[in-house]
Parts: structure tokens; sequence; C-alpha cells
């Protein structure tokens, strides 16, 4: 697992466990896999806004290390798109066994 992945799904990690769970693992609008889903989807917010707020500090200087966030967090966003397009591979079960270690 590649940095940019693991990142993303640690962001994606942290969002599925502040939501409410309703008890099931599949059906109803709090179960753990659409909690998954929607901790994607907060996971995608919260990597913009990063975004955002790293282009705006490198606007105003000139650190190299701004710029390397930025395409550290581009990756990551590249990687939750993934998640959310097919889950790039990686179930709601896979991510929680990737926790577990």
């Amino acid at each position: 697992m590649n940095p940019h992945q693991k990142a993303a799904l640690e962001i994606v990690h942290d969002y599925y466990f502040m939501l409410p769970n309703n008890g099931y693992m599949y059906g109803g609008c709090n179960s753990c896999d659409s909690r998954y889903k929607e901790g994607i989807e907060c996971a995608l917010v919260c990597v913009k806004k990063i975004i955002l707020t790293l282009e705006f500090m490198s606007v105003e200087s000139d650190a190299a290390f701004i710029m390397d966030r930025i395409n550290f967090y581009d990756e990551v966003q590249a990687e939750l798109y993934k998640i959310k397009e097919d889950n790039g591979g990686v179930s709601f079960d896979e991510l929680i066994e990737v926790f577990k270690k």
C-alpha cells in the first residue's frame, strides 16, 4: 500500500467512526456500508479544503515544502476518488483490517 492510499484510508477511517451507526452491517441509512460511503465523501471535502489552504499559503510564500504537501494531497485526493468509484480495490471489511494491524 502506497503512502497516498494509506493516508486516504486513514482519513476515511477517521470520519467513518465519527458517523452514527444503526447496528446493521448492510442496509439502512446508518449502516456500516452507508457510513463508509459517507466517510469517503467527508474525506474528499477535507482533502479539498487542505489543498485549497495549502495553495493559498503557497501564494503567500515560496516554500518548496508547501508545494510538496500540495502534490501529496493531490495524490491522496486521487486515491479517494478511486475508493469512491470502485472502492479502489478496498472493501469495507478490508478497510477495517488495515487498521487492526
